[in-house]
């Protein structure tokens, strides 16, 4: 099961595209998996015979389970693990040795290293909740513990741990609500399909229960506000000379992510993430595009975006919006952005507004309607097409200049093109 996003734990499996005996080829799509955001086509890594498929369709499956194996005809089944995980991990000497000091089940956890080698920082991911939690009235226990137990109405100080370092497991909260004993809450109908309540029905009003994906959106940006100390610049650009210069087919949303690209080359310090209290800068720009869909947002990657031409990333970015609005996005699609854009333009009412920023990234930009406004030229009144530009940063990561310089070489690039 592929890592299908920041902070995701697991996947739903929605149902298999191929059966055991089938041929596959590298890149064959074998499985549709649902993950927080969205369904994702999952491709086969290898070529040859799928030999046999370790979870059913329409069932959860952890990050990092192994979920099907492909080899020879020949070849006989792998031994696995409970919960499908393979018993030769492939892991760092330093990853294992902290994975032994703090008692954690490396083969849950996710790799991030070159084929899926399970390195410090994945073990790291793991353990930092476990401290934290620690913190939080004396109760250790991981987030999504902490999750499960709010959507069943449990208080975490009344389940019995047997964690191996005292905190508690998803199983001891099964235990827990299987006895008499257990409190259910019925104060948050719709927090989760497993739990919730049949809609309320009243004269007048509709309750709606969320989905997944409006669930994973609010939790994720409203963890966001409360984490990140958001700080924003704005400003408005002159693009009528640009726009005069768009080649055929080319778009003013297409020119923005092109000169977007060009400006984070210039101030790197953007184009990054802030994952448990560090700073990681990235070389390439993975350029996050938010797609608005019936049942929410979703943000495609584009990855290493700084490769294309403009017409490239017209080409591309276009191409992942079909595949996002169309539900075919590959599990690749929706990770490791390292930026975002966030287009209202679309709407020629919203001049300009504020986005919050998707974590881990440390600064979002959002882009409002591009129309004819006045301005002034030389000491003349024009009329020319203009756009507004708010950049959100995290107050944690970057400062007032970094987001001030991001829009200096925004203008130096706009003014390049024109040229």
């Amino acid at each position: 099961m592929p890592n299908l996003g920041f902070d995701t734990q697991s996947g739903r499996l929605v149902e298999w595209l191929k059966s055991p005996g089938d041929s596959v080829a590298k890149g064959d799509i074998i499985a549709i998996v649902e993950s927080d955001k969205a369904n994702v086509e999952l491709e086969s890594i290898a070529a040859g015979v799928l030999l046999e498929l370790l979870f059913p369709g329409d069932s959860e499956v952890a990050v990092g389970a192994v979920i099907a194996r492909i080899g020879a005809t020949q070849e006989t089944p792998t031994p696995v693990a409970p919960g499908g995980a393979v018993t030769n991990l492939d892991i760092s000497p330093v990853a294992r040795r902290l994975a032994d000091e703090h008692h954690i089940d490396v083969s849950s956890v996710p790799g991030s290293g070159m084929g899926g080698k399970i390195m410090r920082r994945d073990v790291e991911a793991i353990v930092q909740p476990i401290r934290t939690s620690g913190l939080n009235g004396g109760v250790l226990a991981l987030p999504k513990v902490r999750k499960a137990a709010r959507a069943l109405g449990i208080d975490l100080t009344h389940v019995p741990p047997t964690g191996a370092r005292g905190q508690i497991t998803l199983r001891d909260l099964e235990q827990y609500q299987s006895t008499a004993s257990a409190p259910v809450s019925t104060a948050a109908p719709g927090f989760d399909e497993a739990v919730a309540e049949a809609p309320v029905s009243r004269a007048g009003v509709r309750e709606v229960l969320l989905s997944r994906t409006r669930k994973v959106i609010g939790e994720r940006l409203g963890r966001s506000k409360r984490d990140a100390p958001h700080f924003y610049v704005s400003g408005e650009f002159d693009i009528e000379a640009a726009v005069q210069k768009l080649p055929a087919q080319i778009r003013i949303n297409d020119l923005i992510q092109y000169l977007t690209v060009q400006a984070l080359m210039s101030v790197p310090e953007l184009n990054a993430t802030y994952e448990q209290d560090r700073l990681y800068i990235h070389d390439h720009v993975n350029l996050g595009i938010a797609v608005a869909l019936d049942d929410g947002l979703i943000t495609p990657v584009l990855h290493h975006a700084e490769r294309y031409s403009l017409q490239g990333i017209a080409a591309e970015g276009r191409e992942l919006v079909r595949r996002a609005r169309e539900k075919r996005l590959k599990a690749d699609d929706l990770q490791g952005s390292t930026f975002t854009i966030s287009n209202l333009g679309v709407v020629k009412q919203v001049e300009r507004f504020t986005a919050v920023i998707n974590p881990p990234q440390v600064a979002i930009l959002a882009v409002g309607s591009a129309k004819p406004r006045p301005i002034i030229v030389d000491g003349g009144l024009h009329i020319h097409h203009t756009v507004y530009l708010t950049l959100s940063g995290d107050h944690r990561a970057v400062d007032g200049m970094h987001l001030a310089r991001f829009m200096a070489s925004f203008q130096e690039a706009l003014e390049r093109f024109a040229q």
